[in-house]
């Protein structure tokens, strides 16, 4: 899944540019949600979370597109972002926000097809080390080098990080299957480590990032021989 914003105040244009994006998912077999703003002023009363590209018209009325981006980048350092201008004389502030690429108008969809290609391979290639999950009607995009543990309450699981901490309604058997790349093991029927994070062990508890954490009595030596064996690897 794809979350895109377009941002552009003249209609035209706008409903060309969703269309433009909307086919190229369709023909990756992508699935995309969209949304429309008509000025930086719409967009920030109502703001979206979770956006992977940031579609924005440089030069729109009161709140340009380049002053949208700056206060993107003050939130968020990762979103792409893609200026649509019919002038080319922003590059320099470009380079300020980290603009993704500038598509100077009019052009071809398939101008916006090559370039949007791009920024969807560079994204993907970046998502092999975050976990997008849903809880509540909420995307949580985590990197997965900061989840410390994982565990059940009652019938949902919440996803401990160094900052934060997330419930989400989902088996732990099922966000273990997508973790099995990592160095993560089941302590426990109900506890999933990062061993990353493990600062000790006694006969059934692991001290993760602070936390104590159970280890059942029938994984414990696997635990250790494990946890052993990441560090190995790390230290080489």
């Amino acid at each position: 899944m794809f979350r895109i914003v377009v941002c552009e105040d003249e209609n035209i244009f706008r409903s060309f540019l969703v269309e433009a994006i909307s086919d190229v998912f369709i023909e990756k077999s992508i699935d995309l949600e969209i949304m429309e703003y008509s000025s930086g002023e719409a967009l920030f009363d109502n703001y979206p979370e979770n956006i992977d590209i940031f579609f924005l018209d440089i030069e729109m009325n009161k709140l340009s597109g380049m002053d949208v981006a700056k206060k993107l980048r003050e939130h968020d350092t990762n979103v792409e972002i893609i200026f649509t201008t019919a002038v080319s004389g922003y590059l320099e502030q470009g380079y300020e926000v980290r603009a993704y690429r500038y598509l100077i108008k009019p052009f071809e969809k398939d101008d916006l097809k090559r370039h949007l290609l791009a920024c969807i391979s560079d994204i993907l290639s970046k998502r092999e080390n975050y976990l997008v999950l849903e809880g509540k009607g909420i995307l949580y995009k985590i990197d997965i080098d900061n989840i410390t543990y994982i565990e059940v309450l009652q019938r949902n699981i919440t996803v401990h990080t160094l900052d934060d901490k997330y419930t989400i309604k989902m088996s732990i058997s099922n966000i273990e299957k997508k973790l099995k790349n990592y160095n993560f093991y089941r302590s426990h029927r109900s506890y999933l480590i990062n061993l990353k994070y493990v600062q000790s062990i006694s006969s059934n508890m692991a001290i993760v990032n602070n936390d104590e954490v159970p280890i059942s009595r029938y994984r414990i030596e696997n635990f250790k021989l494990k946890l052993v064996n990441t560090l190995g690897a790390t230290l080489c």
